[in-house]
């Protein structure tokens, strides 16, 4: 009974790590919110939104102004390339994808990244517009 109980704590805190480890991970993006990104869009210079939805997601829609970098095989390359000195938001349909990218960048030596919170969801629900292949 004894070498069970070690056991099991052991597979229950090894399964918390991994489950928990992601969420924590994540948390460590300083995210922005909507309301506050459409004040920045209108007050900052230096800021660049990076879309790194995929191509079928910056087609459907985009925040007016973002670039599309998506999150993928080319991404880290492509964004070692950029200017060190601005403000990057990163966006996604939902957040999910952004936060991950932001992380990347942070690690690559960006400090002024943010994770657009809730991402293009959020934005269309704070009643925001959003710009769209083509128009």
């Amino acid at each position: 009974m004894r070498v069970r109980l070690p056991f099991a704590l052991l597979v229950g805190l090894i399964l918390l790590f991994l489950f928990w480890l992601p969420a924590f991970a994540l948390g460590q993006v300083p995210e922005v919110d909507a309301s506050t990104l459409s004040k920045w869009v209108s007050e900052t210079k230096d800021l660049v939104l990076i879309d790194v939805g995929t191509p079928g997601d910056f087609a459907e829609g985009h925040i007016p102004g973002s670039i599309s970098l998506p999150l993928g095989a080319s991404f880290e390359g492509k964004s070692k390339n950029l200017s060190k000195g601005k403000t990057y938001i990163l966006i996604c349909p939902t957040g999910r994808r952004s936060a991950p990218a932001a992380k990347l960048m942070m690690e690559q030596g960006f400090e002024k990244i943010y994770n657009l919170k809730g991402g293009i969801t959020d934005w269309l629900r704070k009643g925001f517009k959003i710009a769209k292949a083509g128009t």
